[in-house]
């Protein structure tokens, strides 16, 4: 009979220790679902935040460089409005003018690109 009890108690302890096992894991795995969906559900909020500020529209326009104009104070006039930094801006005015380096020169003209939300 006491080897009847020893096996019972063990049997106990084994269930006990498995129900503590199953309870431990189902919270950790609640922990890490809800920490998935709080992290989802901030990227739709920054989505949809973004979706719903003022678009912008990019149009080109033909400038007369004057004297001491460089291609970084050009930057610095209409980089904001187009959401670009000033050397992402200036890069752009090399693509768009097949320039290689920084030198321009007062008289030629050069195209630029601006950004406005009314529709021209």
């Amino acid at each position: 009979m006491n080897a009847h009890r020893l096996h019972a108690a063990s049997k106990r302890r084994r269930v006990v220790y498995r129900e503590k096992f199953i309870l431990v894991t189902a919270a950790i795995l609640l922990a890490v679902l809800c920490s998935i969906f709080a992290v989802r559900g901030m990227r739709f909020v920054q989505a949809q935040d973004s979706s719903e500020a003022e678009h912008t529209d990019r149009y080109y326009k033909s400038i007369e460089l004057k004297s001491g104009d460089t291609l970084w104070d050009i930057a610095e006039t209409y980089a904001d409005a187009c959401g670009l930094s000033i050397p992402e801006y200036v890069q752009e005015l090399k693509d768009i003018n097949g320039l290689k380096g920084d030198l321009i020169h007062d008289g030629h003209h050069l195209t630029i690109v601006y950004c406005d939300n009314v529709y021209r």
